[in-house]
């Protein structure tokens, strides 16, 4: 981070970094222009890409959209192809686990000018201005991670993975904070890929089984604001009142979370750039048409049988969210300002 004055505002240089092959043009520039069209003013974001084979013309692109939304921010592409190990290409399963998700692992020695850096998968949207997240006391810990499961016995994590109970529970790595500085230091790098080499057997989803794995004693809780699925939210409207935790969060933090999210992670077979039935794919597509990434009225992929369960599914969705804000004003529960 870089701070300057400039009359009574103060600029923060923030340094974001994804990874994609080319199969993941569409949802990255959607994720791009969700970053900066929420950056405020103050924010400036260095963004890294992470190239595993990204056609140069649609890198070009890219960097022209980016540009077109606030030339303020920078973009770089990363040629990563030949730093993924031929043992770690093996462990991804074609077509659902693309090979890229293991070049972030190697950020730190990437990136050696950088001391701390927020690593998104292509999936996800930005709802606020970021720096809330970047400014973080991390208390020591190495990565920040929304958990997604807490530890407890006869688990589907802890056993396979080998993670012990004092450790608070199994992260999803679509959103991390990374001090880069305790990565490089601490050799993170090599320590996930040594275990992902002697767990292969164990792995189910390769790389963020092996983060977890390898790592599970350095990672620090985030809110699950930061790393927020709208599949969660039907489910939190049936919790009780009188419940205090949720997926081993407090209530009232998921509640914030879920109407108030700072990342979206459309996680999931159902992409929200393809016409499906997505309880919140409205705001994403309504950012890929202020983006100019869609053309037409409809996204790709519009099938009469989906628009019917789209329809029938609309009043479960209000139902859901009117669920959960009626579980807000019950609890009292106070939205996060992000500022």
């Amino acid at each position: 981070m870089i701070n300057s004055k400039s009359s009574q505002t103060i600029i923060r240089r923030y340094t974001c970094y994804f990874a994609s092959d080319g199969r993941g043009v569409l949802p990255l520039s959607v994720a791009l222009w969700s970053l900066i069209e929420q950056a405020k003013e103050s924010t400036i974001y260095d963004v890294r890409i992470l190239s595993d084979g990204i056609p140069k013309q649609e890198q070009v692109k890219i960097k022209e959209m980016v540009k077109r939304g606030s030339s303020r921010h920078d973009v770089t592409f990363y040629e990563v192809e030949e730093i993924i190990p031929d043992g770690l290409r093996e462990l991804q399963v074609e077509g659902r686990w693309p090979r890229a998700a293991w070049a972030r692992i190697f950020a730190g020695d990437l990136f050696p000018d950088v001391h701390r850096a927020l690593y998104m998968d292509i999936d996800v949207l930005c709802c606020v201005d970021l720096a809330p997240l970047f400014e973080l006391d991390m208390h020591g810990a190495t990565l920040a991670m929304v958990r997604e499961h807490v530890s407890h016995e006869g688990s589907h994590f802890n056993e396979r993975l080998h993670i012990p109970l004092t450790c608070p529970g199994y992260f999803n790595s679509g959103v991390m904070l990374v001090d880069l500085d305790r990565f490089r230091t601490e050799r993170m790098k090599e320590r996930i890929l040594e275990y992902a080499q002697s767990n292969k057997a164990a792995l189910h989803c390769p790389d963020q089984d092996a983060i977890n794995g390898a790592l599970c004693e350095s990672i620090m809780s985030l809110h699950p604001r930061w790393n927020w699925s709208d599949g969660k939210l039907r489910r939190l409207g049936l919790v009780r009142t009188d419940r205090e935790c949720w997926k081993g969060y407090p209530l009232t933090d998921s509640i914030q979370a879920a109407l108030e999210p700072g990342i979206m992670h459309y996680m999931g077979v159902h992409k929200p750039w393809l016409y499906n039935y997505r309880i919140d794919g409205k705001r994403y597509e309504d950012c890929m048409r202020r983006a100019g990434l869609l053309e037409g009225k409809r996204l790709p992929g519009f099938k009469w049988g989906i628009w019917l369960r789209r329809i029938l599914r609309y009043p479960l969705c209000v139902h859901a969210r009117w669920n959960v804000q009626r579980l807000a004003k019950k609890l009292n529960v106070e939205m996060p300002t992000h500022e």
